[in-house]
């Protein structure tokens, strides 16, 4: 094969021309020359060429592994990642910093799916117990009458239908590490005071045992509630608030995010796979500017997700948006074009539908239903 230089240099068309009879040469001679060193090639006219043989490399074959594959560790998070300049997230980014090594509880407050589990996992995997355990609870999603014994553990025979090896418990799993408490308000009452007691004491004395475990370890606490009217209304307890909020971090809500548009990309980036680079639409962005995002990151994710799939190759257009994501917009979801039925193979007619849209291939892509490649590969055919 020859590329166009060679057909320029050569001026002539290398189409289907064999090596004798371009060259004054069999193949067989020209095969045996020597690698690396330069000889002397004739063309059928009077062009001269010094030349270099440089054979294909061959790939050495590999032995094949029947191991199970190894599933590579997912990559830390760094604290730096989680802001892309929004003054409030950055600042809280900072505080937490300088009590990374600090004994001093932190609570994490903000709206469901702002990413609280995400920041506090970037805290500890910058922190000194990175190479420990990360225990996340939620205490909302534990049925009220099993949370104790989640948490601290129970003897064998404690309870009826208790395992019959008891439970060391969730605490005492995250000894030496960090044990994170989602949704801490929702926490009962009375655990709430056994809780309490695990801070003071850093002991925890699992259900139906009056042996006490020393634990060393870091609790962040996190809610999506305001903890003092909780207290005020009698539903938490006003000695564990002051207990677990040594500093509370705020994180706001992505609509009064500043970083939006880049945190919009980094998504993007996240959850793409790797033939799809053709990215957001500045529709969709402008969409996306606007959104009030009830669901905040989780739903981003969640709809950026849908989308990739619709748009495969191509950039994602509101069409390709789940219909659901209009409705905090109050917009009718926008449809996708109608198809056209034409033969792919049929290149003159492509050319036509061109020339309709105006030029248009990213909107023929879509019409036609095919990623912008495949439609550029189709109209080549005819060059």
């Amino acid at each position: 094969s020859a590329n166009r230089r060679a057909d320029n240099l050569l001026g002539i068309s290398l189409s289907r021309v064999s090596v004798e009879s371009l060259f004054k040469v069999s193949l067989l001679e020209l095969l045996n020359q020597p690698e690396g060193l330069p000889f002397a090639l004739q063309t059928s006219g009077r062009n001269r060429f010094q030349c270099l043989l440089k054979r294909p490399k061959q790939a050495s074959i590999q032995p094949r592994v029947f191991t199970e594959p190894v599933v590579a560790a997912p990559a830390a998070i760094s604290l730096n990642s989680l802001h892309f300049g929004d003054s409030r997230v950055e600042k809280a980014v900072r505080q937490a910093e300088r009590l990374l090594e600090k004994d001093i509880p932190l609570l994490i407050h903000g709206e469901t799916g702002v990413g609280k589990e995400v920041f506090v996992k970037a805290l500890h995997q910058a922190s000194s117990r990175s190479k420990q355990a990360f225990i996340a609870v939620n205490c909302a999603a534990i049925p009220a009458e099993l949370v104790e014994s989640e948490l601290f553990g129970y003897e064998k025979g404690a309870f009826t239908g208790a395992n019959q090896k008891g439970s060391i418990g969730l605490i005492r799993k995250a000894d030496k590490g960090t044990l994170f408490l989602d949704e801490i308000g929702d926490m009962p009452l009375p655990t709430q005071a056994r809780l309490l007691r695990v801070l003071q004491e850093r002991c925890v004395q699992p259900v139906g045992s009056s042996e006490l475990f020393p634990v060393d370890l870091r609790i962040i606490s996190a809610t999506n509630r305001s903890l003092r009217e909780q207290v005020q209304l009698g539903r938490f307890r006003e000695d564990l608030y002051y207990r677990i909020g040594g500093l509370t971090l705020e994180l706001p809500p992505l609509r009064e995010r500043s970083d939006k548009e880049a945190l919009f990309k980094r998504l993007w980036e996240q959850h793409r796979e790797p033939a799809q680079w053709a990215g957001l639409s500045q529709e969709v962005l402008a969409l996306f500017c606007r959104h009030p995002w009830p669901g905040n990151l989780r739903q981003v994710s969640s709809v950026i997700q849908v989308a990739l799939a619709m748009a495969e190759e191509q950039p994602i257009r509101p069409e390709h948006l789940p219909d659901d994501f209009f409705v905090d917009l109050e917009m009718e979801p926008v449809e996708t074009p109608e198809q056209l039925a034409v033969d792919l193979n049929d290149v003159e007619d492509l050319n036509r539908q061109l020339q309709a849209v105006g030029g248009n291939i990213s909107y023929l892509a879509r019409r036609l239903g095919v990623s912008r490649n495949t439609l550029y590969k189709r109209l080549r055919q005819a060059e």
